[in-house]
């Protein structure tokens, strides 16, 4: 499994989390890549301490663009699997080994770490994420626990199935999107339970935001 799987992290002003995720993250895996997005902190500076890959944007481009930066690497590095998480801390590495096995031992195509406990979110992302989760499935009628969920892993194979456009505003919209394509196109979707901790940095969506979103996975299901 080592040799076939990327586990890329992205980071953004993390200088605070960075260390400890990569000390917990290197003690499993041995193929790491850092995007970082310009950040302007000692994040990078850390990351160098470390026996990963590191790739700093030169612009803060978006999360979306990040995980394009991911994809890429691992497709020339000759990756079959690639898995994605944050670099602030809220995901458990043993989480991310779940995800990675379970693609690795069944082939699969798309495999995503669903927040368990909801609990643990604050009230605006877990009425969000419940929200978004009964749209989607009124919409692609599959039911899918946590379509925003940033702990991903796919097969480098079904690019073509899954490839998101989403950039700019809509940066933040691209696990959704990599959702809804995999929905659409008839991707196998495997769901994994994890523990999700609470980021400090990130509070959620706004609800603009939130409806700007359900209507693009409105139109991803149309076009």
């Amino acid at each position: 499994m080592q040799n076939k799987i990327l586990i890329v992290i992205f980071t953004y002003n993390e200088e605070d989390k960075i260390s400890l995720v990569l000390r917990n993250v290197c003690q499993h895996f041995k193929n790491i890549l850092v995007v970082d997005n310009n950040s302007t902190d000692k994040t990078t500076e850390i990351v160098k301490k470390f026996s990963v890959y590191c790739i700093k944007h030169k612009y803060n481009l978006g999360k979306s663009n990040s995980m394009k930066t991911g994809l890429n690497f691992a497709e020339l590095n000759h990756f079959q699997y690639v898995a994605f998480m944050d670099g602030d801390g809220q995901h458990k590495v043993n989480d991310l080994e779940k995800i990675c096995k379970k693609i690795y031992n069944d082939n699969g195509q798309l495999v995503i770490g669903y927040r368990e406990n909801l609990n643990n979110l604050n009230f605006k992302k877990k009425i969000g994420t419940i929200i978004l989760s009964k749209f989607f499935y009124l919409l692609y009628k599959k039911k899918i626990f946590d379509i925003q969920s940033g702990l991903r892993a796919f097969n480098i194979f079904e690019k073509k199935k899954i490839y998101w456009e989403s950039a700019g505003m809509r940066h933040y919209f691209a696990d959704a999107e990599i959702t809804c394509n995999a929905v659409k196109n008839g991707c196998k979707i495997e769901q994994v339970p994890i523990e999700t901790l609470s980021s400090e940095k990130y509070k959620g969506m706004n609800i603009l935001q939130g409806l700007y979103l359900m209507l693009m996975i409105f139109i991803w299901r149309i076009f």
